[in-house]
């Protein structure tokens, strides 16, 4: 989840839960206090009924006229004749209404007046439909007011954060194509925030250090390589020579192979690791074509001595006249190592199994009964102990560079790699 909606979240449900409670809350309360004004209109006309028959002197026959007349005209009041007081009542209830013609609502009144001495029992009463209509009416117009507000609010905000969060997403667009060998430095650009423009500097002196230590490593590789490479090659020449002499004992020719397969192990670390410096310093190429098959096919030619030692079976499918969008030499580097680690890590009798398309590789062995790990697989020296464990660490960092995908499988008995070309 991104920061901003992280942030916004709990104003929005907060927001979210006032509008949906507020709108109910809003309806009820307009309905309570209109029909306390309601009531308040009953009460009214309940004391000037009463009133004005007292202002009047009725006699009692005139009374009983004026309460039968009163009935009849059925206008929302109704006396009777009661023997006791009955206390005040208010109520909605829905009867049948001749002038409209159907049940209406209806708020009525109940209480006692007293006329002449004597005592009355009335009901006025009220219908209520209208009001309800515009209760319902005034809700609606609320709910759509909240909602413009709260929308309004949303779209405001969501202008406001583009626009304040522009330089952070700009400065993260630029440090993405950074690359520490660029000629040209990451440099700070003013936003006119403080926070953006102080994480700016930041970034600036970071990446500043980094290319600086870039440099150094670079240095140092180049200095590593003139400065090994020539004792490395010095001592080679010395064992040749040294196995060219005819005064050798049996022993001295055994200690002389074993320091010359130590050399050469020294030879082969040293070129890996100068090569895994190149890949991981980004000195190497990234572009150009090659021919998978033709590299693969060169390197089981040069591995067809301990192919034979171990009675390997090698089989191969291919697309026909198919080239790689990958760089020749990063290629040659990949499968190379592929195809000597399938061949090494083998077992006698065992066998190989190539599958080449034009947008992945795949190499199959036989080797150890249990899966490996690929957690530590393509790390550097996590080898079984029948190499020096570069190879794979090599072939994933020129999988890096080049923008492939380099996987492993165990699918029993085999070991399978697969390499993924970019699109």
């Amino acid at each position: 989840m991104k920061l901003l909606h992280r942030t916004r979240r709990p104003f929005w449900i907060y927001a979210a839960v006032v509008m949906v409670l507020s709108v109910p809350a809003y309806y009820l309360v307009l309905e309570r206090q209109w029909l306390a004004d309601i009531d308040e209109d009953l009460t009214v006309q309940k004391e000037k009924l009463e009133h004005g028959l007292n202002a009047r002197r009725l006699s009692d026959v005139e009374l009983d006229s004026a309460v039968v007349r009163l009935n009849a005209l059925d206008i929302g009041v109704q006396l009777a004749q009661g023997e006791r007081s009955m206390p005040d009542h208010y109520a909605t209830v829905t009867r049948p209404d001749a002038f409209h013609g159907h049940d209406e609502p209806f708020r009525t009144y109940t209480s006692t007046i007293h006329v002449n001495g004597r005592t009355y029992a009335i009901t006025v009463s009220r219908v209520i439909e209208e009001t309800e209509e515009l209760i319902t009416g005034i809700a609606l117009i609320a709910t759509i007011t909240l909602l413009l507000l709260f929308g309004g609010v949303l779209l405001l905000d969501r202008m406001s954060a583009q626009r304040i969060w522009a330089p952070f997403h700009s400065m993260l667009a630029r440090l993405k194509r950074f690359q520490v060998d660029d000629a040209e430095p990451f440099r700070a650009a003013a936003t006119g925030v403080n926070e953006f423009d102080e994480l700016e500097r930041e970034m600036e002196q970071l990446t500043a250090r980094n290319m600086a230590m870039y440099v150094e490593q670079r240095r140092f590789t180049e200095n590593a390589a003139h400065e090994l490479r020539t004792p490395i090659a010095l001592l080679q020449g010395k064992l040749e020579r040294l196995f060219q002499s005819k005064d050798l004992t049996q022993e001295q020719a055994t200690l002389l192979e074993e320091a010359s397969t130590v050399l050469g192990r020294m030879h082969r670390s040293h070129e890996g690791l100068l090569l895994l410096a190149r890949l991981e310093n980004g000195t190497a190429p990234r572009s150009g074509t090659s021919d998978p098959y033709a590299i693969v096919r060169i390197a089981l030619e040069q591995a067809d001595d301990r192919i034979r030692e171990l009675g390997l079976s090698v089989s191969v499918e291919r697309v026909p006249d198919m080239t790689w969008r990958l760089d020749p030499a990063m290629a040659e580097i990949l499968l190379v190592n592929l195809v000597g680690n399938a061949i090494r890590h083998n077992v006698p009798g065992g066998r190989i199994d190539v599958r080449i398309t034009p947008s992945s590789f795949a190499i199959a062995n036989t080797g150890a009964e249990a899966g490996l790990d690929p957690a530590h697989l393509f790390k550097r020296f996590a080898g079984s102990g029948k190499g020096l464990g570069l190879g794979l660490a090599i072939a994933q960092r020129v999988c890096e560079r080049q923008g492939c995908t380099l996987n492993y499988a165990f699918e029993a008995p085999l070991h399978v790699f697969r390499v993924t070309l970019r699109g």
